[in-house]
């Protein structure tokens, strides 16, 4: 075999290996692509899930309820693309139906109240999970600036009235208990929550019917402590009666004493 020959064998196996070894890691590429895009997109349905189920239904209207779920159909379709399986075709077709009932319903979901800070801490995050999903969306113009301007506003309200829905029950609780001072600290706290987006017409109309319910509460207290003072005056009065009569009684007894005394 010839001395050109043998080179040519030499260069072909160091092009066959070169590219042999290209395929390789564009296959191995292309399989962490799919991997990183199916974890992306399994990431994204989990948070749009906790979204439109963790969120409390008086905090999502229907416009943004319908965002959520075709947000989640678009990951669960792009999932199914990439990786079949019947555990998404059976989750594509329950969000299917859960988007037709939220477009045909015209009924406000029965509220969930929040009972303790924990809870309230916990909307407040996922709130803010929101906010940063319309603001992707935004992003991406998947949403209108304009439409996407008006979801961010009213989504920043939701975070402040979810922060003062926890004062509100406390508030409740005060005067059912006839602890109307606390009740009327709760509603205080609640004003200054909804004075940090004064601007918002809706926190505009929260401040004002807290305030509304501050002076009916302070008209309470005030009638509270007029009703208490008479019975104190009658109590202070009756320490004072009883005390004036045992020193009468004690200073009918001192001149039997001193009349026993003296007779013997």
């Amino acid at each position: 075999m010839s001395v050109t020959a043998i080179t040519i064998i030499i260069i072909l196996i160091i092009l066959g290996s070169i590219t042999i070894l290209f395929i390789s890691q564009a296959r191995e590429k292309a399989r962490i692509e799919k991997i990183r895009k199916t974890n992306a997109l399994q990431d994204k349905y989990r948070r749009m899930q906790r979204l439109i189920t963790e969120i409390p239904p008086q905090y999502l209207n229907k416009e943004l309820r319908i965002i959520i779920l075709e947000a989640s159909i678009e990951a669960l379709t792009k999932l199914k693309n990439l990786k079949p399986s019947p555990d998404l075709e059976s989750k594509l077709t329950s969000s299917m139906a859960s988007l037709q009932e939220v477009k045909n319903s015209n009924e406000n979901p029965k509220p969930i109240p929040i009972k303790d800070d924990v809870a309230a801490k916990e909307v407040s995050k996922l709130l803010e999970l929101l906010f940063r999903f319309i603001e992707r969306q935004r992003a991406t113009k998947k949403i209108d600036a304009t439409v996407s301007k008006k979801y961010l506003v009213y989504i920043n309200y939701l975070i402040s009235k979810s922060k003062c829905d926890i004062s509100i029950n406390k508030a409740k609780e005060s005067q059912k208990s006839g602890k109307f001072r606390a009740a009327i600290h709760n509603y205080h706290t609640a004003v200054a929550e909804m004075t940090r987006i004064k601007d918002n017409p809706l926190a505009i109309k929260a401040i004002k019917s807290y305030r509304i319910k501050i002076k009916e509460l302070e008209t309470l207290a005030e009638q509270e402590g007029k009703e208490r003072l008479p019975e104190e005056d009658q109590a202070e009065d009756g320490s004072l009666n009883k005390e004036w009569d045992s020193y009468l009684d004690t200073d009918k007894e001192d001149p039997w004493k001193k009349k026993n005394a003296y007779d013997d």
